[in-house]
């Protein structure tokens, strides 16, 4: 099962697997039952050929090409992958970032809405494709292919509660007809 990421309760993210549709409609249980496709190989070091094809290329193109999208983040193979295969105008490889995980499907930070004061969008990011060996040099290290465990596991982090949300949510969340 896929973990949920923190960063998706300030409404601005969305996790998109790469799983391709299958050629009829699901069913709500096909649907629960479902099961994300790793992309990755078992080594860690490129995408699986067998399941990652031009058409992953082509979705994660359109999506980084997408004006409201601040940035993506996928597994560093699959961003190799998309470096390697890219044609024509690469500017929107600037927008996919590796990031831990991300083998099964892609992370979609969006950019906060015109005229939202209260949002706080990421940092500017350089324009740069991402895609030299040194850009590559960390996620395809031996400490990061094959870490070794924490002598003390880290305290999960609380979840983010009522009092810690800005004005404007809290106001959703206290409106007369919300359900919870």
């Amino acid at each position: 099962a896929l973990s949920g990421h923190a960063s998706h309760q300030i409404g601005l993210d969305a996790d998109v697997w790469l799983t391709p549709m299958p050629d009829r409609r699901l069913s709500r249980e096909d649907r629960e039952d479902m099961s994300a496709v790793m992309m990755v190989r078992p080594d860690r070091l490129d995408i699986d050929p067998k399941v990652f094809t031009p058409g992953h290329v082509l979705v994660l193109r359109d999506a980084a090409q997408e004006p409201g999208v601040q940035r993506i983040f996928v597994n560093a193979a699959i961003k190799k992958a998309l470096c390697r295969e890219a044609k024509g105008d690469r500017s929107w490889l600037a927008k996919i970032r590796p990031w831990w995980g991300h083998d099964y499907h892609f992370h979609i930070r969006m950019r906060c809405p015109a005229g939202a004061t209260e949002c706080e969008g990421q940092p500017s990011q350089s324009e740069d494709e991402g895609c030299n060996p040194s850009d590559f040099a960390f996620w395809f290290s031996d400490a990061v292919l094959h870490p070794k465990p924490p002598l003390i596991p880290p305290k999960p982090k609380p979840p983010m509660t009522l009092a810690q949300m800005p004005a404007a949510c809290k106001a959703v969340l206290n409106a007369p007809d919300a359900k919870p």
